[in-house]
């Protein structure tokens, strides 16, 4: 009984991450809301602006843009409550779904988006992979969460992780996301009120991951950047072979 629940737990967060994952914005769609953002912020701020400034304004536009985005969202899931019965039911089985979905799709997107404004390059799948961990710890602890004393050691130390390291962490992080987040469907099952809580839940969450994942951010950049192996660098042995063979029958 306990190996058939785990199993349905995994398949849970497993079934949550390739729902996110298909439906999360291009690196182009995201510069291209960071590109706006930093527009605004100058038309704000004087001409003598630092680049922190800047930056500062431009993090906390873009906060604030993703927890509108998921406030909308939340609101948006719990619209079936507003008819009792058979809506309600809608709301409480596919609602929460949607809702949980349509949350992390932002805040994959909203940490993508703040790394991008600090030189990061987030067409890197390993960059990606990083998003996905951020996003998924901070929703996790916001939400009212414990990590493990464990995993939040291996969360310290993800910068010099690899992507197949990162990819288990995230994959374990969203099981535990599944269940924590799966009971916000009860609240949204309540007719009117779930409209009204869902968007206000949605919206102070998603910020304050934005909050946590600037500080995050502050983190790294004092780390050292990690290091390339030589088995990064250079070209597997395969690929040398076949180079040879087309350069001599060339």
């Amino acid at each position: 009984m306990a190996k058939a629940r785990k199993t349905t737990e995994a398949e849970q967060g497993r079934s949550l991450l390739k729902a996110v994952e298909r439906i999360v914005d291009s690196p182009t769609k995201i510069r291209r809301r960071i590109d706006e953002a930093l527009d605004r912020a100058r038309r704000l701020l004087p001409g003598d602006a630092t680049p922190e400034q800047i930056r500062t304004i431009v993090e906390r536009d873009l906060v604030s843009s993703y927890s509108n985005r998921t406030a909308i969202a939340g609101g948006a899931a719990a619209l079936p409550g507003v008819v009792p019965g058979v809506g309600s039911l809608a709301a409480l089985v596919g609602g929460g779904l949607i809702d949980m979905t349509l949350c992390l799709k932002f805040e994959v997107e909203m940490v993508l988006a703040l790394a991008a404004a600090r030189g990061y390059r987030i067409e890197d799948p390993r960059e990606r992979r990083l998003a996905y961990l951020l996003a998924a710890a901070h929703t996790f602890e916001a939400s009212g969460g414990t990590l493990p004393d464990l995993l939040k050691a291996e969360i310290d130390a993800i910068w010099h992780y690899t992507p197949r390291q990162l990819s288990k962490l995230v994959a374990a992080l969203f099981v535990r996301l599944a269940l924590i987040l799966a009971g916000k469907g009860l609240v949204r099952a309540i007719p009117l009120v779930g409209v009204v809580v869902s968007s206000a839940a949605n919206k102070t969450l998603t910020a304050r991951v934005g909050k946590q994942v600037i500080r995050s951010l502050d983190r790294r950049a004092k780390r050292p950047a990690p290091k390339q192996t030589a088995a990064a660098v250079a070209p597997a042995p395969k690929k040398v072979a076949r180079r040879a063979r087309r350069a001599r029958s060339a």
